[in-house]
Formats: structure tokens, sequence, C-alpha cells
């Protein structure tokens, strides 16, 4: 009789467990689940920025090809564009290269 009193002790200890690494399941896969929807709710939103960032681009990038297409000679001198004298090289040291605060 004491051995079966013992068992339903402990068969009711061993019941709460399971009931509550049960629940502890069900509570981490919810969380689970909310974490894949709302990653996937992000990967739609980037997917439709992308769309518009990229027909921006096209835009940008055709605009840019007529703009460079009408430019010519006659253009660019009437636009205030002069040609240089003389091409030069310029070389530009370490030290003038280094952002600073300090005026010289």
């Amino acid at each position: 009789m004491k051995a079966l009193a013992l068992y339903n002790n402990y068969a009711r200890s061993a019941f709460a467990l399971l009931a509550c690494v049960c629940a502890a399941s069900v509570f981490l896969y919810g969380v689970f689940l909310l974490e894949a929807v709302g990653h996937t709710a992000a990967r739609a939103r980037a997917g439709h920025a992308i769309t518009a960032l990229k027909s921006k681009l096209s835009s940008v990038e055709s605009r840019y090809l007529t703009e460079t297409q009408a430019l010519t000679p006659a253009r660019a001198q009437s636009l205030g564009f002069v040609r240089p004298q003389e091409v030069t090289t310029v070389y530009a040291t370490d030290a003038s290269r280094v952002l600073t605060l300090n005026k010289r």
C-alpha cells in the first residue's frame, strides 16, 4: 500500500512536469510561428522596396542615357564649358587625403 501511495505521488509530479513541458513547448512553438510570419512579411516588404528602387533606378538610367546622348561639343560650349588649354596630371599626396579639422 505504501508503494502505491509513493507511486501515485511520483505519477502526479511526473504528470505535472510533463504538462509544464508541453505548455512550454506550445508557447515556444507559437513564438516561433510569429517570428516566422514576421520575417516573411519583412521579406515581402523588402521585395516591394527593391522593386520600387529598381524602377526608380531604371528611370534615372534612361534619363542619364538620354542626357549623355544629347550632349555634343557644341551643346557643351553653349552651356559654358570650354576646352582646356593643356592637360596636366595631378598627383595626390598622402597628406592631402587625411581628414582633419585643422586649417592649414
